[in-house]
């Protein structure tokens, strides 16, 4: 079951890019949160913690979201290396 970004993660992506599409030269207003990993079973438990975090998640405008959302697409190795990240993080609280 798909559970997406939380809304605070949300927030978080939105306020990085200063409420704007990530898309180089758009001036558009973000319209959805992107996963750069998809969302899927196997996604999920390979990378528990990366998944749905603000690592994971680009806002594109209505158009970058539909027609260039391949563009922010990351390999399964940086994942990793993000996931280890948020595993150091973990355990060190």
């Amino acid at each position: 079951m798909k559970q997406g970004f939380s809304d605070k993660v949300k927030e978080m992506i939105c306020e990085a890019q200063n409420g704007y599409c990530a898309e180089e030269g758009c001036l558009e207003p973000i319209h959805s949160v992107h996963h750069k990993l998809h969302d899927i079973a196997y996604n999920r438990k390979r990378f528990p913690l990366f998944i749905h975090s603000p690592f994971n998640g680009v806002g594109l405008c209505y158009n970058g979201h539909k027609n260039n959302s391949h563009l922010f697409r990351i390999t399964e190795k940086e994942a990793q290396m993000y996931e280890n990240y948020l595993e150091n993080l973990k355990e060190k609280k």
